[in-house]
């Protein structure tokens, strides 16, 4: 009897080893198994438990399109990831990717003449959709909290009193958890941080942490069960995508000049003007509606014109949809926009939230002022601010600035300097044409979900979850460092 339930164990360890490894890829295709049930269910539905030929083959013929935008939709939306989402995370996305699927579902029947395609299933599948894929998703991630089980936490900080803003969003971040104990340090108390550091299962570091003590607690935790966070200093971020080489039989770094090279240039200035044209012929009905109500809610000209600074520091004339009061700065002179700046128009407020206001800044790219994807443009007068302040400051001047990008997509108006130049560097630092991609695609996703921007340390993991495309969820089995 022990032989046979030694096999049983070792099949058993084999399968959850196997589960881990492809479980995404497991949850797809129970997801595109869903999505094609409830185009079939609307089917029954309509002809009363009947597939009649006529009506269905369009459907037939539609399907692989179909599948291949499912795939795009469930990835753009992260319905494959449960790592800290809400129950509200799972019906938004959901409820995402049933409507932007329907839309598609209507010009792929429409580009197929698939005209006995019935419209009524058109409108019931996003709804049947929605359910379907909420219901599953939802049993999923309430059999990932059960079986996840209650942390402890450990944050370590310079100055606790100075890290109260990280701290704060540290524990923002970790709300979704159980978390059973928490310890907030500071670099005094290196004694309690090494003794307890076996017991963690998450441990997070602030950038002004001394050098010497962040290396050390990663080799103390070295192929342990904790995973780390590290927010990173600026200088650290150079070492993001170093090269291995080798001097004779000595193992070194070589770091990279920080900018694009000439094929790369190439390269992003094609996808720039071949996408900025596009852009501007497929939005332009939704410019004239925007241009309209900002003339009908405000005084004022439509279009706000505003020096701004791009590559070597170079300075142009950026264009963007007025979202304040005409003179705004007059009293003031030039100050950082705020979240809830009383400047800014009620239509304005809702553009900026959207980032529809972003919308006539197509026309710099198409000119070569700005890239579709890159740095935020910033006024010389902060620039110069700036740079005092960080001298690092100037290394985002590398290449151009961008419409979207990094700071744009999981910062916010209120997301310190300081921060937006950690995602600024991390970009140029991982720059490739699959990059920009899907940061264009994070970007139509927060179009549709409005404030739905990521924040503090969260989006900082975040981003570079962008370029991994790995797992987000935390590793159970082995250290894990995240930055």
């Amino acid at each position: 009897m022990i032989i046979p339930r030694l096999w049983g164990q070792r099949l058993m360890g084999f399968v959850i080893r196997k589960l881990r490894r492809y479980y995404k890829v497991i949850i797809l295709i129970f997801d595109l198994v869903l999505i094609v049930i409830s185009y079939i269910i609307a089917f029954l539905i309509k002809f009363n438990g009947e597939l009649p030929e006529f009506n269905f083959k369009p459907f037939i013929n539609a399907v692989p399109y179909i599948l291949v935008a499912s795939v795009i939709y469930l990835d753009m939306f992260k319905v494959l990831s449960f790592y800290r989402k809400s129950v509200f995370d799972i019906l938004k996305s959901s409820g995402s990717v049933g409507t932007l699927l329907g839309i598609t579902t209507i010009a792929i029947t429409y580009m197929l003449q698939g005209f006995s395609f019935p419209r009524s299933v058109l409108l019931m599948a996003p709804f049947i959709q929605f359910v379907l894929l909420s219901l599953f998703n939802l049993a999923l991630l309430r059999l990932r909290r059960r079986f996840l089980g209650k942390k402890k936490i450990m944050i370590v900080c310079d100055d606790l009193v100075t890290s109260q803003v990280l701290i704060d969003k540290i524990h923002s971040f970790l709300k979704m958890d159980k978390i059973e104990k928490e310890w907030v340090l500071d670099i005094t108390q290196k004694k309690i941080i090494f003794r307890r550091l076996n017991e963690m299962d998450e441990i997070f570091m602030s950038a002004d942490i001394p050098a010497e003590l962040k290396a050390e607690i990663i080799k103390r935790c070295m192929g342990g069960k904790q995973v780390i966070y590290v927010v990173p200093h600026l200088v650290e971020i150079s070492l993001i995508n170093a090269k291995l080489m080798q001097l004779e039989d000595t193992p070194s770094l070589m770091i990279p000049t920080l900018g694009l090279t000439t094929e790369q240039a190439f390269v992003k200035r094609l996808f720039d003007i071949i996408v900025s044209f596009l852009g501007l012929v497929i939005v332009s009905p939704l410019l004239v509606i925007v241009a309209i109500l900002i003339k009908l809610t405000s005084k004022g000209p439509v279009l706000y014109k505003q020096e701004r600074s791009t590559k070597n520091n170079k300075s142009f004339m950026l264009l963007k949809f007025r979202t304040m009061k005409v003179n705004a700065e007059e009293d003031t002179g030039p100050v950082l926009s705020t979240e809830n700046d009383p400047r800014v128009t009620p239509i304005g407020r809702f553009l900026r939230k959207t980032r529809i206001d972003e919308l006539p800044q197509l026309i710099n790219v198409l000119k070569g002022e700005m890239s579709l994807v890159g740095p935020r443009p910033e006024r010389p007068f902060f620039v110069s601010q700036f740079i005092h302040d960080m001298p690092e400051y100037s290394y985002r001047f590398a290449v151009k600035s961008g419409i979207t990008g990094f700071a744009q997509i999981f910062g916010n108006y209120s997301t310190s300097p300081e921060d937006k130049l950690r995602y600024d560097l991390m970009y140029i630092r991982n720059y490739s044409l699959l990059l920009d991609i899907k940061l264009i695609l994070q970007t139509i996703r927060v179009l549709f979900t409005p404030g739905s921007s990521c924040k503090g340390v969260n989006s900082i993991i975040n981003a570079m979850e962008e370029i991994a495309a790995t797992d987000s969820g935390p590793a159970k089995h082995g250290n894990k460092l995240s930055v």
